[in-house]
């Protein structure tokens, strides 16, 4: 290469590092501080509360289901009914308040705490002074500030996933900054037990509110799938949360039919679905190529085996899986129908979401389960599903429940 070239090259690299330091708009200021950012921040919330009628009503069944589970760790989870998150200046403030919840509804008294419907007649009227609201900044919690550097602990993760994307040592770090952010918590001693005071500013105005919080028997969360994506009609359980697209919402008429729905997801969680389905795949393959073996031995150099033999491999593997989530897919079922029984709903009357979703999702009420499907028909879920409804009414739930 000439010499002139070069001096070429490196007045170009030097062209491009210039551009990416100083940008090409000429109009940048004048810049926010962070305090008016912050302000622009919780007027946003103050004034558009992150939460709709869809939100509110998957929240309540939600809610209401949560407490019928089985303890999944051993031991409770304090819930206080409401999120918070780091303005732009560095103060914690309340982004979101779920119903039924401690922080929505009068601090309730002791231990005794339960999550009702806001419809109930024993639910306790809503009190506005004892509230928190979106956009309320906390000052104090039990007299003690909240640590905000987990804001940073959190954007640290999120970089790691993003510069490491679908690699198994990236996933590993982003676990070990999430597992020391969770060890620097305890070592702080903020997990305390018993009632919570916390001493919040709601525009300009200092007051305490003195939550007690319900123990519930595991700590999972509920997404709702809303934009394209929330078009189809979908709920399924992920690693530590449920999510349930908009179109599915809408598609349960009742809240005994969106219990039905929810109780489902929640029981993949609750029956270790999930961690099970991570299995299947080495037993999927193992298997398949047991079943090819022989046409590898008699055939092995020929393009018949090897065009073949991937057809096999293929339907083999998704055989296996599909019988293992098929049986996932009948427990679900019927811990998610025991779980809306407990919780208090009509799922005789619940049941009949299935039906529904055969005629206008599936579009076809006859169809049957083929060996390679992953879910079982709807019609033969819903004839399970009331058949298992009638038995939890009459009281022979262990005829369901026990082998």
């Amino acid at each position: 290469m000439r010499p002139g070239q070069l001096r070429l090259i490196g007045w170009g690299i030097l062209a491009l590092a210039w551009l990416i330091l100083s940008g090409c708009a000429e109009v940048t200021k004048p810049a926010p501080t962070r305090a008016e950012v912050a302000s622009v921040q919780v007027a946003a919330l103050t004034r558009h509360p992150q939460a709709s009628y869809q939100k509110e009503r998957a929240m309540r069944v939600f809610l209401r289901l949560l407490p019928t589970l089985p303890r999944i760790h051993g031991r409770t989870y304090p819930f206080l009914g409401f999120n918070w998150w780091v303005t732009e200046a560095g103060q914690p403030v309340v982004d979101a308040v779920w119903a039924p919840s401690p922080a929505r509804d009068r601090p309730l008294k002791g231990q005794a705490a339960t999550l009702l419907d806001p419809d109930d007649e024993r639910s306790p009227p809503p009190d506005q002074e004892a509230a928190l609201k979106p956009g309320d900044l906390i000052l104090a919690v039990n007299g003690m500030s909240i640590p905000t550097w987990v804001k940073e602990w959190d954007q640290a993760s999120r970089t790691l996933k993003q510069v490491l994307r679908s690699s198994l040592p990236g996933e590993f770090l982003v676990n070990l900054v999430l597992t020391a952010c969770a060890a620097r918590e305890e070592m702080a001693g903020r997990y305390r037990g018993g009632p919570v005071t916390l001493l919040v500013d709601r525009q300009g105005a200092r007051r305490q509110v003195t939550l007690y919080p319900v123990y519930l028997p595991a700590e999972y969360g509920l997404l709702l799938v809303t934009g394209q994506a929330g078009n189809a009609f979908n709920a399924f359980a992920a690693p530590g949360c449920l999510m349930i697209t908009r179109a599915m919402l809408e598609m349960c008429r009742t809240d005994d039919e969106l219990a039905i729905v929810l109780g489902h997801e929640l029981a993949h969680l609750a029956k270790g679905h999930l961690v099970r389905r991570q299995a299947y795949a080495p037993v999927s393959q193992l298997v398949a190529d047991i079943i090819a073996l022989p046409f590898k031995f008699f055939w092995p150099n020929s393009a018949w085996y090897y065009g073949v033999s991937e057809d096999i491999r293929r339907v083999a593997s998704g055989a296996v899986i599909s019988v293992f989530s098929r049986q996932d897919e009948w427990e679900a079922d019927a811990y998610g129908l025991w779980y809306a029984y407990q919780a208090g709903y009509a799922v005789d009357q619940g049941v009949m979401i299935w039906e529904r979703l055969a005629v206008v999702v599936q579009q076809n009420v006859f169809e049957t389960t083929y060996y390679l499907d992953a879910h079982p028909a709807a019609a033969a879920r819903l004839a399970r599903l009331k058949k298992m409804a009638r038995l939890f009414q009459e009281g022979q739930a262990a005829q369901v429940l026990v082998p």
